[in-house]
């Protein structure tokens, strides 16, 4: 249950590095870093759900984190 509960403050935490990096973010969007992220992450945690759930929980977490860090 715990881990759900830590799953939710990587909402939170992609909007603090959002707001710390905002003044490099011209440099990491003019290459592809985060789209080629995104994707391996999403595709490595589906493939660990079913194998280890606490490595597809703290995928996941990186996933939402980078996601809502890109989107900031």
């Amino acid at each position: 249950m715990i881990e759900y509960l830590i799953l939710v403050l990587a909402i939170p935490l992609g909007f603090v590095l959002a707001k710390i990096t905002k003044d490099e973010k011209e440099i990491y969007t003019r290459m592809p870093y985060f789209p080629i992220i995104l994707w391996v992450l999403a595709i490595v945690s589906a493939i660990f759900y079913f194998f280890d759930r606490q490595i597809a929980l703290t995928l996941t977490f990186i996933f939402l984190t980078t996601l809502v860090w890109n989107k900031a």
